[in-house]
């Protein structure tokens, strides 16, 4: 695992101020949703900010990324706009009225993101052919493909390793394990599954990395993504919280005890869970209030 404390310094002052707003929009978002404001559903991704910030540092020009439901973090930190999101959400564009599974398949235009999905495992699939594509009339870039520890219970996740695989695809997917498949646990609903056996089982590479650290994910992903331009696919396991639990205004979920309130500030666990909470570890209190600060007067004006 990238754990070197080295690896947390990656962090520049540009990448944590998109962190907290990326966080700061994701507040706002909840607020709206607590006034029933949205005639969609939302999935929010509190706690997978740091992650999509990596993602989007290292992506180039010509890679694409597809993704699963929950999808709002990424969606955010490669348009750069809440107001895109919105637009989506609200269904306030023509282009957009057709859009009533709302966040579940949100993929903001000239992003890179070519494709989400709310089909358990269906964009993996999707990605697939995309780089296959790619691979058959020579077009530069990987395909990144972000599902979830649910969805490698599924038929597609172990087919997408053995076709990328045997065809050498410029392909990475990126398994978010927040340990949570809708309401259940991996312990309520299935034994462990070792992903770096699984990887080493079809000759996959495989990396692991802590989802609140910036510099942790974004090594992992760099590697990836060189092993795949090689002809070598990758897998990267992320390891976080997503503090909203499943879908809705927080709480969540029934059993989800924890109340997101913008009012009580934007980090929401005093943890290591929370990508906060390294940032702050890194940059010090006073540059974490500065840079606080600076991200919500940014992000007000979207």
């Amino acid at each position: 695992m990238f754990q070197n404390k080295s690896k947390d310094r990656m962090l520049l002052d540009r990448d944590a101020l998109d962190i907290l707003c990326i966080r700061y929009w994701h507040h706002r978002l909840n607020e709206l949703l607590k006034k029933k404001l949205f005639a969609v559903p939302i999935h929010l991704g509190f706690g997978h900010e740091a992650a999509a910030v990596a993602m989007d540092r290292t992506m180039s020009p010509e890679d694409r990324l597809c993704l699963s439901h929950r999808n709002v973090a990424y969606n955010l930190a490669r348009s750069k706009s809440l107001n895109d999101v919105l637009r989506y959400y609200q269904l306030s564009s023509p282009s957009m009225m057709g859009a009533h599974m709302g966040s579940m398949n949100l993929a903001i235009e000239d992003a890179g993101i070519p494709y989400s999905s709310s089909i358990l495992g269906n964009n993996l699939a999707v990605a697939a052919g995309i780089a296959m594509h790619r691979s058959l009339v020579n077009l530069p870039g990987v395909i990144f493909v972000v599902t979830g520890d649910g969805a490698i219970e599924e038929g597609i996740f172990w087919e997408t390793l053995i076709f990328s695989k045997t065809h050498k695809l410029p392909m990475v997917v990126v398994i978010e394990n927040n340990d949570m498949s809708m309401s259940s646990t991996i312990l309520q609903r299935r034994s462990t599954i070792d992903l770096s056996q699984i990887c080493a089982g079809v000759g996959f590479r495989y990396f692991n990395a802590d989802g609140a650290i910036f510099g942790d994910v974004k090594a992992a992903l760099g590697t990836a993504r060189e092993s795949a331009i090689s002809g070598e696919p990758a897998c990267v396991e992320i390891n976080l919280k997503t503090f909203c639990q499943h879908a809705g205004p927080t709480p969540g979920w029934p059993e989800d005890p924890l109340q997101i309130n913008l009012d009580d500030g934007l980090m929401l666990e005093d943890t290591p869970k929370d990508p906060l909470h390294h940032i702050r570890c890194v940059l010090g209190m006073t540059k974490f209030q500065l840079l606080t600060e600076k991200a919500m007067e940014a992000g007000q004006g979207e």
